[in-house]
């Protein structure tokens, strides 16, 4: 093979490698599917836990019974929520858009938590009042969240609660939404304020700097220096040469004045 023909070899597979890091999903939208994938690992856990305590080595088949039972719901519950974070994913993780994608990071994130509460916390608590009514604590131990008592009350509580997560997320965006418009209205309001401050001084010096030469502003600005250095020593030290400073100040305001007032002629 020619050097060119490696060369354009090489940079073919560099460019199909740059093409795929570009366009696959998993660089592009990697919140979303790191999500995704932690929400297949969480009935990955709780099996894992179940192994551990040889949970499923118990003599009681009512035991290992909920215990298949809860890892089956688990488990779906869990691929239900990496499929709300492949469908709800970020539009992109990357670029300007940031309250874009915040806005719908944190509408997944309420809709995941609510929908896997309610399936797990309604699940779990029901297999646990059929199979195991007084020995539920054996397995509620090794659970990722608390249960104080089984009944077919918290189990629907659970289903309630998962609907109340989202609906405070609902609610949390709508709040936020209005707070994101207040701060750019007010973001706006000072932008336009320094706009219109800045048009104010630049006309101003446009002004000042063709009506006025340079030098006679420098000298108008040297003459009320010296005026108000003049009164300054009259006032505290007194004397001759004090007063003949401010007389010679006040002379040569005087010639400015004439000067510009007869500017034209």
């Amino acid at each position: 093979m020619s050097e060119e023909g490696y060369r354009s070899r090489e940079q073919g597979i560099v460019k199909e490698y740059l093409g795929f890091l570009d366009n696959n999903v998993v660089f592009k939208k990697p919140v979303s599917c790191l999500a995704a994938f932690g929400s297949f690992l969480i009935p990955v856990f709780v099996l894992s836990l179940f192994i551990r305590f040889e949970i499923f080595k118990a003599g009681d088949v009512n035991i290992i019974f909920a215990s298949i039972l809860i890892v089956i719901i688990f488990t779906l519950a869990g691929v239900f929520g990496a499929l709300i974070w492949w469908q709800r994913r970020i539009t992109r993780d990357e670029g300007p858009k940031f309250y874009v994608n915040f806005r719908r990071f944190v509408q997944t994130t309420g809709e995941w938590l609510g929908t896997f509460s309610a399936i797990t916390v309604f699940g779990v608590i029901l297999v646990l009042a059929i199979f195991l009514s007084e020995k539920y604590q054996y397995i509620a131990g090794f659970l990722p969240f608390s249960l104080p008592r089984i009944n077919i009350l918290m189990a629907f509580s659970g289903l309630v609660g998962g609907f109340f997560i989202i609906i405070a997320t609902k609610i949390l965006l709508f709040l936020l939404d209005a707070l994101v418009w207040l701060i750019r209205q007010i973001w706006n309001f000072i932008k336009w304020i320094a706009r219109y401050c800045q048009r104010i001084i630049f006309n101003l010096l446009k002004t000042i700097e063709k009506n006025t030469p340079i030098w006679t502003g420098v000298t108008w600005i040297l003459a009320i220096a010296v005026i108000i250095s003049a009164l300054t020593l009259c006032f505290r030290f007194g004397g001759i040469f004090p007063v003949i400073g401010l007389a010679a100040a006040l002379a040569f305001m005087g010639y400015l004045m004439f000067k510009r007032k007869h500017y034209d002629v």
